[in-house]
């Protein structure tokens, strides 16, 4: 995780400062930044027809309210196989007594093409840290975390449009998927964990308006989002058999977990030029995200 901080840190001075330099040399005749930046450029992600970006950047979400849809538990015992489905009303106890939280801090590295005018795709990889809470109640909480950093990769269309010199508008979708591997569980019954893993996926659709003034580009939005997770764990009981043998039982649990929420969000952008901006946006009240980075135009 450091290396790839570094990295990050690293990429972000080198294009900071080639750019940077770029932009002041005496080619551009003295011509100040913002006469380089136009109309259809007033937009936080999107560029010129045919061109490539490049965004580092580190971001943090927080989901709460989550839902438990479905449980099974499997049994492994030494008497044999099975396995039972919570019903709809244990499902709805769990739901009416325990609270539900998901929260991720997430590196990464995001490239895009804008393969015709105001239309845009990217993707991106990065390493994410995970935090997730079940059975959340005043007397006991279950929580998983990653041990090591877990893979997370996601997609990304947006199509912006500038509505006037200064106004502009975007609608974005985007999707992301994580999955870990071993996870540290701090369990609610005690018992020996011999595996566990999560995998969660998300997607978003966001319209977004923004205004440009100078180099500076704030924006402001609303978002519908989903996210589904799928909390898996298995656990070992020792205990006898009909010979009086030492022997083990396993249980694996197997949850899936949904919440959907609309929320708002805002942030700004500066551009140094029309080839390097930073940003930062924030979203309210669920999730609450906060997210910054640097875009580099190739």
């Amino acid at each position: 995780m450091k290396k790839l901080k570094t990295i990050l840190f690293l990429a972000f001075i080198i294009g900071l400062s080639a750019i940077i330099s770029k932009a002041q040399s005496p080619e551009q005749g003295g011509e100040s930044l913002s006469a380089t930046i136009n109309a259809d450029d007033a937009i936080p992600i999107g560029q010129k027809k045919g061109s490539f970006f490049l965004s580092p950047f580190y971001e943090f979400t927080s989901f709460k309210n989550l839902e438990l849809i479905s449980h099974t538990n499997h049994y492994n015992l030494w008497q044999g196989e099975s396995s039972y489905n919570f019903t709809s009303d244990e499902i709805q106890e769990y739901n009416d007594n325990f609270e539900t939280e998901y929260s991720n801090s997430m590196s990464g590295i995001k490239i895009g093409y804008q393969p015709t005018k105001g239309l845009g795709i990217s993707g991106y990889l990065g390493a994410n840290h995970v935090n997730f809470k079940s059975y959340i109640s005043d007397e006991n909480t279950q929580t998983i975390n990653t041990n090591k950093p877990a893979l997370t990769m996601g997609l990304a269309l947006d199509y912006h449009k500038a509505i006037t010199d200064k106004f502009a508008a975007m609608a974005l979708f985007s999707y992301n998927y994580c999955t870990t591997g071993s996870l540290a569980l701090d369990n609610t019954s005690g018992e020996d964990i011999t595996s566990s893993s999560l995998k969660t996926m998300y997607y978003e659709i966001n319209l977004v308006l923004a205004y440009q003034y100078k180099n500076f580009l704030p924006f402001a939005g609303v978002g519908f989002t989903q996210l589904f997770v799928n909390s898996l764990h298995e656990e070992k009981i020792l205990t006898t058999n009909d010979l009086e043998e030492e022997v083990y039982n396993y249980t694996e649990f197997d949850s899936h977990f949904r919440v959907s929420a609309i929320y708002g969000f805002a942030g700004l952008e500066y551009r140094f030029n029309k080839n390097l901006a930073i940003y930062v946006r924030s979203s309210f009240p669920n999730p609450v995200r906060t997210n910054f980075g640097l875009k580099v135009i190739l």
